[in-house]
């Protein structure tokens, strides 16, 4: 498009991880599809500095702060599902159009849940915590035997009915298992799910529910939803996975629950503090599987990124703000 000014994109995705650092080949790629664009660096540490004049925000590092001294800005696209960092009222009452990548990480985030699901139900974590001490024989492991459970017919609860707690329930129900579900919108019919609960039930769900699957987003509202109201009902049969958001989660109550065996264990990939404390005692739970914030992780996610963003820059240029993918309702709480 020659003859248009440069349109400017801050771009935080420069950091060390893979999964935060752009891949040479696509940068090059983007900028020989879009000659009009400039593609800077931002918010990184060699180069920590924001220019006023963007026109876009892409990336998972943006702050309230960024968005105020921005006045160009117009679109703000995540490299994650969530969107939390841009719930800002300036957002809102500038009308800046704010995507998100979900859908990307559907499939690794479904398989890191039922990692998780199997693992627990079938004594893994117990296994790896003999092997660690070099006694993984099936004499040590008969102390768990009233604990190893199959999934069939088991209860499972999964807490936040989006595109990944959809696909979940799918594999669930093939597994044999029965699905329960929390969403906002409990007027709407999932398939695969045969209760559907508001977010205020959610202590009475967890009440006789096998597995309990954490996948809400971080907000005002599901700010530590998960507290010692929530987990004093849980079954003492019952695992809680997290893949959600840490901040959802009261974690000093949950550890307490895990000391006390009040639940049989957990899974978790995220904390409130990330990454966890080298002091945090769930480093020495033999009832706990901990993976390091990984569940969407994919080799593929790259990919996919740049098909999502190119996309809706094609619509961004073309001043289509309304054919984006992803658009996030910045005003909804959930």
């Amino acid at each position: 498009m020659p003859g248009i000014k440069k349109i400017k994109i801050g771009c935080d995705l420069f950091l060390n991880l893979k999964l935060y650092h752009l891949p040479e080949k696509m940068l090059l790629s983007l900028q020989k599809q879009y000659p009009d664009i400039e593609i800077i660096p931002v918010n990184v540490p060699q180069s920590p500095n924001i220019q006023s004049n963007l026109d876009i925000y892409w990336g998972n590092r943006i702050t309230a702060e960024i968005i105020e001294n921005c006045k160009n800005l117009k679109w703000i696209h995540f490299g994650s599902v969530g969107t939390n960092r841009a719930r800002t009222k300036s957002v809102i009452s500038r009308n800046i159009t704010v995507t998100s990548s979900q859908g990307l990480v559907i499939a690794p985030m479904v398989a890191s849940a039922l990692s998780f699901i199997t693992g627990l139900a079938r004594g893994l974590h117990y296994s790896y915590a003999l092997r660690n001490k070099y006694c993984l024989n099936r004499e040590n492991f008969d102390a768990i035997f009233d604990e190893v459970q199959e999934l069939e017919k088991q209860k499972i609860l999964i807490v936040g009915l989006g595109d990944v707690g959809q696909r979940l329930a799918k594999v669930c129900v093939a597994l044999g298992m029965e699905v329960i579900g929390i969403k906002q919108n409990i007027s709407e019919k999932i398939p695969y799910v045969k209760q559907l609960h508001s977010l205020n039930e959610l202590a009475e769900c967890v009440t006789d529910s096998d597995f309990i699957i954490n996948l809400l987003p971080l907000t005002t509202k599901t700010e530590q939803i998960f507290n010692n109201n929530v987990f004093a009902k849980m079954k003492s049969s019952a695992f809680f996975i997290n893949i959600g958001r840490g901040e959802t989660v009261d974690e000093e109550t949950l550890i307490s629950v895990l000391k006390n065996k009040s639940i049989a264990g957990a899974g978790l990939d995220v904390f409130a503090v990330e990454p966890l404390s080298v002091n945090s005692p769930l480093w020495d739970m033999d009832n706990v599987m901990l993976s390091p914030h990984v569940a969407g992780l994919s080799s593929k996610y790259w990919e996919r990124q740049l098909e999502l963003f190119s996309f809706n820059l094609q619509q961004y240029l073309m001043n289509n703000f309304t054919d984006m993918r992803n658009i996030v309702d910045m005003s909804k709480a959930i």
